[in-house]
C-alpha cells in the first residue's frame, strides 16, 4: 500500500473533473451541510488527506446519491486505502450514475484485478496500456497487468508487457526488478520442463552443467560437462564451459591452464568463429610470455567481434609489450569507448603516450586512471551486488592491473 498510495493519489484529481465547491455547491446553493462537506473533501483531496475524504465523500454521496463524481473520488480514495470491494462498487455507481465518465472504467479494471476477477480486469487493463493517459498511469497499468497474465497462466504475455515498460523506461528499479523475476521464474519453469520430458538427455546434462558452475562448484561443473561431451562430442560451447570452469576453479595453476588451453582449442575446432575462445588462448600465451603467439590470438578474436572490452585492453598491452605502442593506441581507444571507467584501459593508454612523447595525453589519462583507481572499494560494484551468476552468460578472463602491466 504504501508503494501504490503516492501514485494513485494522481488518480483523485484526474477523477474529480470539475471541483467540488463548483459541481455541488452552485446545484444546491441552499443547502449548507453540501457545501460545507463539498469543501472538506476538495481540501482532503488536495493534501491528500484519505481518511477525511472518506469522511466527507461518504456524507456527500449520502446526501448527493446521483451525483457521479462524488462516488468516482469515494472510489479513488478507497482504492488507495485498499479496500477494494467499497472502491469496486462506489466505481459502478459512478458508471451506473454516467456511463461516458472518464477513466472511472479504467479504476474499476484496477479493483477487479486486486480482487482477483482477472477475466474482467484483462480487457480494460490491456486497451488502457495500449493508450494511456499519462507515463505515469501506463507505468501502473502495466505493471498491474504483468500481475494479471502471471495469474492467468500467461507467461508470453507477461514478458512482452515488461518489455515493453522496459522499452518506455530502461532504467525503472521496480520494472528491471519485476522483470528479472519474470524471467527468472521462466527459466526456472522451463529447466523443470526439461527434466520432466527429458531427464537422461545432454541438454538436461548440460543445465546442471551449468548450475553447478552459477554455485561455483567448479569441480563437479567439470564432471559434468564432460559427460555432455562423451554424449554428444560435436555439442559447441561444452569444451569452452570446462575451460573457464578449469580457470576458475585454480587461476594460479599451470596445469590447469594446460588443459584449459587443449579445452579451448578443442572448442574452436568445433566453432572456428568463436571470439570468446580466441581470446582465452590469447591470454594464456601472454601469461606465459609468449606474447607473439597471444598477438595472433588477440586479433584474431577482436576482429571476430570487436566489443569485446576485454580482448581490446589484451591486445593493446601485448603490442605495448612488444614495443608497438602507436599501435596500441587505437584498441585501447577503442575499450574506453566501450568502458570509459576502466581504471586498466586509461593506465595503459598512459603508457603507450609516455612511449610516443605525447606528454599532454599521458597527463590526460594517469587523471584518468587515478581517479577511477581512487574510487573507494565499497562504492563498486561487490560480489553480493553482482547478479546472480545462473543468470549470467560464462564470462571470459578479466584484464586487470598485474604485475606484468609495463611501467
Amino acid at each position: 500500500m504504501t508503494q501504490i498510495f503516492p501514485r494513485l493519489i494522481l488518480c483523485w484529481a484526474l477523477l474529480s473533473g470539475s471541483c467540488f465547491s463548483l459541481c455541488l455547491a452552485r446545484e444546491q446553493a441552499d443547502d449548507a451541510a453540501i457545501q460545507t462537506y463539498s469543501r472538506e473533501a476538495e481540501e482532503a483531496l488536495a493534501r491528500k488527506d484519505a481518511d477525511a475524504a472518506i469522511v466527507a465523500l461518504e456524507k456527500l454521496a449520502h446526501l448527493t446519491p446521483n451525483n457521479p463524481e462524488v462516488f468516482a473520488n469515494l472510489g479513488a480514495v478507497y482504492y488507495a486505502q485498499g479496500r477494494y470491494p467499497q472502491a469496486a462498487e462506489a466505481f459502478q455507481r459512478a458508471l451506473h450514475l454516467n456511463p461516458r465518465i472518464p477513466d472511472v472504467p479504467l479504476m474499476l479494471g484496477f479493483c477487479d484485478a486486486e480482487l482477483g476477477r482477472t477475466h474482467e480486469a484483462l480487457p480494460i487493463l490491456e486497451s488502457a496500456f495500449r493508450h494511456p493517459p499519462n507515463p505515469e498511469m501506463g507505468r501502473t497499468i502495466g505493471l498491474k497487468l504483468v500481475v494479471v497474465y502471471t495469474s492467468l497462466g500467461q507467461p508470453t504475455k507477461a514478458l512482452e508487457t515488461i518489455e515493453t515498460l522496459l522499452a518506455r523506461d530502461p532504467n525503472d528499479p521496480e520494472v528491471l526488478y519485476r522483470a528479472s523475476h519474470l524471467y527468472g521464474d521462466r527459466a526456472l519453469q522451463t529447466m523443470t520442463r526439461l527434466a520432466d520430458v527429458a531427464p537422461e538427455s545432454v541438454w538436461k546434462r548440460m543445465a546442471f552443467a551449468e548450475a553447478l558452475e552459477g554455485e561455483k562448484r567448479y569441480d563437479l561443473a567439470v564432471i559434468e560437462y564432460r559427460k555432455v561431451i562423451a554424449a554428444d562430442p560435436n555439442m559447441a560451447g561444452v569444451h569452452y564451459r570446462v575451460a573457464r570452469a578449469l580457470l576458475l576453479q585454480s587461476p594460479d595453476n599451470d596445469q590447469a591452464r594446460s588443459e584449459a588451453l587443449t579445452e579451448f582449442q578443442q572448442d574452436l575446432a568445433l566453432e572456428p568463429r568463436n571470439a570468446a575462445a580466441e581470446y582465452e588462448i590469447g591470454e594464456i600465451c601472454r601469461r606465459r610470455g609468449e606474447f607473439e603467439s597471444a598477438l595472433d590470438h588477440f586479433s584474431r578474436a577482436v576482429e571476430m567481434d570487436p566489443s569485446v572490452e576485454d580482448a581490446q585492453i589484451a591486445l593493446a598491452r601485448t603490442l605495448i609489450r612488444l614495443q608497438k605502442p602507436k599501435d596500441s593506441v587505437s584498441h585501447l581507444l577503442a575499450a574506453i569507448q566501450l568502458n570509459p571507467k576502466n581504471e586498466t584501459s586509461h593506465f595503459l593508454l598512459a603508457s603507450a603516450y609516455r612511449s610516443l612523447g605525447n606528454s599532454a595525453g599521458y597527463t590526460n589519462e594517469m587523471s584518468l586512471y587515478q581517479r577511477y583507481h581512487s574510487v573507494p572499494t565499497d562504492s563498486q560494484p561487490g560480489a553480493d551486488e553482482q547478479a546472480p551468476q545462473t543468470l549470467a552468460a560464462p564470462e571470459i578472463t578479466k584484464q586487470t592491473l598485474g604485475t606484468d602491466t609495463p611501467q
